[in-house]
């Protein structure tokens, strides 16, 4: 059964598109929906002209897209959650997540199902998530995951304050200090050495 598609329909077609679907597909869930209308010889002419305004209408649904990914990468994405003291998160970061931040920080609602992350986020750092808002706008796009409480700077002096204290415990004895020559010039002289003065004066 020929139908024309009203709305792009993943792994079918887009929009102003003419495909060939079952009939049960296309009366059962096609057409209720308002995705898609019957094509046959009775309404071809009227086919024809819905097809160009689809067209139009998806020419202005791509454009629109495309404005959207142009504010999502321009914004800075940062998502706070609690974590511990070295950097875990009390659970993780969802697709569902990200889209409530970019909408705080653009103003643009987006379907998280939009939003694919490849690995779960279970920990502060920087992360990339690919964004599919029409079929040929597709993107990636940079976030940070901060988390409350956490202050790298501080993780890192301490890890260097233990350094140090390690550092003083390992250190073994010091060289011993040079022996500075003792000065006998003014020590009192022998008896033997003092007959022998005299003898030599006599």
């Amino acid at each position: 059964m020929k139908v024309l598609l009203k709305q792009d329909i993943e792994n079918l077609g887009r929009m102003g598109e003419i495909v060939d679907v079952a009939g049960g597909y296309a009366r059962n869930f096609l057409m209720p929906k308002d995705l898609a209308v019957s094509v046959n010889r009775g309404n071809i002419k009227e086919i024809e002209q819905q097809k160009r305004i689809l067209e139009v209408k998806a020419l202005r649904v791509k454009e629109a897209s495309e404005g959207v990914a142009a504010k999502i990468r321009d914004a800075r994405i940062t998502i706070k959650e609690r974590c511990s003291a070295s950097g875990k998160l009390f659970g993780s970061v969802t697709n569902r997540r990200i889209a409530q931040e970019i909408e705080s920080v653009t103003g643009e609602e987006i379907d998280r199902h939009k939003i694919i992350v490849d690995d779960k986020i279970r920990e502060v750092g920087t992360y990339e998530a690919k964004i599919r808002l029409h079929p040929e706008v597709v993107f990636d796009v940079q976030f940070e995951v901060e988390g409350e409480g956490f202050h790298p700077d501080e993780q890192a002096a301490a890890g260097g304050t233990a350094a140090v204290e390690d550092d003083k415990q390992d250190t073994g004895p010091s060289e011993a200090d040079p022996i500075e020559p003792v000065d006998k010039s003014n020590e009192p002289i022998e008896a033997s050495e003092k007959g022998d003065e005299d003898s030599e004066q006599g």
